[in-house]
């Protein structure tokens, strides 16, 4: 056990050379915590400062392998090899350590042990800030809610008002809440870590998520505001602004929601898996009410086709392949398929396999509605819904797949199965939820018109013109 000469913001020690790489450390767990986007920048810095800061280094391939790029498995490594090589140079404490074995063994193809290694330095180090994100957002692309709430439970109740990060951990704390299904609890959490630390950027996305689940549309603008408030965000930022737009699609305010898309959502055209699910699944529900997006589409199918053998979260994969099919581009959607179809059958690692199994059935079934094959499709995202779970995301993000099944329903004339899902769909959500009251009001007209109202509405993955 080495004897570190310094401490971060959490009074744990860190095996740092000198005050300036302690100091940028500070700034770059506030920075993580807070989503912030200068959170590189910072860390950068750190690295400037110690060339030889082995937990700096691990954090960076974490950092990386959470993009879900091909493209950056081998700088990753290199993070690896780099923090390994420090850790030879200058005596590490094992709370350092288990955080490279932690990058390693996701590296490995293991993220699930890799978040486990992470847990295992808060049953010593409950109050490691790096440990908890880090674990916390592999266990959301995991999919895994209800280990995410565990490790919260455990440890958000040690952080009094007295740390400096505290207000972080209980939006973290606040999510975790809310994809439970606590929405009470939640929202509780996530006022109150606001409060505390007015940058949580997750915190706020948290109270938004409850506010969209419970339908109180006007409170979530409200809550929302203009966006000063997670102006300092990275691309979270985007996804906040989307959360934004499905409040205002919910009032029926389709030109600001095209408003948002146009200048907030993609004013940065990236090809970030977070960024082209925000563009693919708003577009997608634009469509269900019957707006006409333009050309929105070839946009993300341009950036979608780049991204076709990336393979790194079945989350991403899916919406590459609606943006693919919202553009016409059903070829590229069908390799993404059949590289799902055969990475449940055989990729090495465990979760992989799991998530492409529910992943395949729902790319074949979007790729199914846009042939409009109406019954297979019903079937096959019907077949995935109960373990779309583990493909990662929220149960806001993945409720683009809820509405694709429920139209599904309708267009293949299983009217009271769509019925049943549109009724349960509008009591979870207080009754409040523009998209089950418009069919099912629509599928109570009953009558030889019905099937000519509900097609009105075009399809969530736009056929090619």
């Amino acid at each position: 056990m080495s004897d570190p000469r310094y401490n971060d913001l959490s009074g744990d020690g860190i095996s740092v050379a000198n005050d300036a790489a302690r100091l940028a450390w500070n700034d770059t767990l506030e920075a993580l915590m807070a989503h912030a986007a200068t959170t590189p920048e910072h860390l950068a810095r750190a690295l400037a400062a110690d060339p030889d800061f082995a937990l700096a280094h691990a954090a960076k391939g974490l950092m990386l392998l959470s993009l879900a790029r091909s493209e950056l498995l081998a700088p990753a490594r290199n993070c690896l090899a780099k923090a390994r090589s420090a850790a030879l140079l200058r005596r590490v404490t094992r709370r350092e350590t288990m955080v490279i074995e932690a990058l390693a063994l996701w590296l490995e193809d293991s993220p699930r042990r890799a978040a486990e290694r992470l847990e295992a330095i808060l049953l010593a180090h409950p109050l490691d800030v790096l440990a908890l994100k880090l674990s916390h957002g592999l266990r959301f692309m995991l999919g895994d809610q209800s280990e995410m709430l565990v490790t919260l439970r455990r440890v958000a109740p040690g952080f009094g008002e007295s740390h400096p990060l505290a207000g972080f951990v209980h939006g973290c704390h606040a999510f975790a809440l809310e994809e439970r299904g606590f929405y009470a609890q939640a929202e509780r959490a996530g006022r109150h870590a606001v409060s505390l630390s007015p940058r949580d950027a997750w915190g706020r996305h948290a109270v938004a998520h409850v506010l969209e689940m419970t339908g109180r549309v006007a409170e979530g603008i409200t809550w929302l505001g203009d966006g000063r408030s997670f102006a300092h965000a990275n691309n979270l930022r985007f996804h906040i602004f989307w959360h934004l737009a499905l409040f205002r699609l919910e009032r029926g305010e389709t030109g600001e929601v095209l408003r948002l898309y146009d200048e907030e959502i993609r004013a940065e055209p990236t090809d970030d898996y977070r960024d082209i699910a925000n563009g693919a699944s708003l577009l997608a529900r634009l469509e269900y009410a019957g707006v006409d997006v333009g050309d929105r589409w070839h946009e993300l199918a341009t950036k979608a086709e780049g991204r076709i053998d990336d393979g790194r979260l079945v989350f991403a994969d899916l919406h590459y392949a609606v943006s693919l099919l919202g553009a016409g581009h059903a070829d590229g959607a069908h390799a993404i398929a059949h590289g799902l179809l055969k990475d449940a059958a055989g990729h090495p690692s465990d979760e992989r396999r799991a998530a492409a199994r529910n992943g395949a059935l729902a790319a074949f079934g979007l790729i199914a509605f846009q042939e409009r094959d109406y019954n297979e499709a019903a079937r096959l995202l019907g077949a995935a819904r109960d373990g779309l779970c583990v493909i990662g995301g929220s149960h806001a993000q993945r409720d683009l797949f809820e509405q694709a099944y429920a139209e599904g329903l309708i267009r293949a004339g299983q009217h009271d199965r769509a019925a049943h899902l549109l009724e349960d769909r509008l009591g979870r959500r207080g009754g409040a939820n523009l998209f089950a009251a418009r069919r099912l009001a629509r599928l109570h007209d009953g009558g030889a018109g019905r099937l000519a109202t509900l097609a009105v509405a075009s399809t969530p993955l736009a056929i090619a013109h």
